[in-house]
């Protein structure tokens, strides 16, 4: 997977974030999380987004990332 080549500094190109929002948008569907629900949402992101900085960059890596601690 090509990435922007600037993640390491917090930036992200429109394929990185439309591929971190898919995940986030799968784990909240799985998950039962409304997009009102902006709390859990946050919870979710956080995870997925700390996956891609650690690397961990396939879909189903971000998704478990993104379910990670929800129970």
């Amino acid at each position: 997977m090509q990435t922007s080549g600037m993640a390491n500094v917090g930036v992200y190109d429109s394929k990185d974030l439309a591929e971190i929002r898919s995940a986030v948008e799968a784990v909240c569907a799985e998950l039962g999380i409304d997009r009102a629900d902006q709390v859990n949402r946050e919870r979710v992101a956080s995870r997925v987004m700390r996956s891609w900085s650690l690397g961990r960059r396939t879909p189903l890596g971000l998704v478990q990332a993104g379910l990670e601690d929800a129970g």
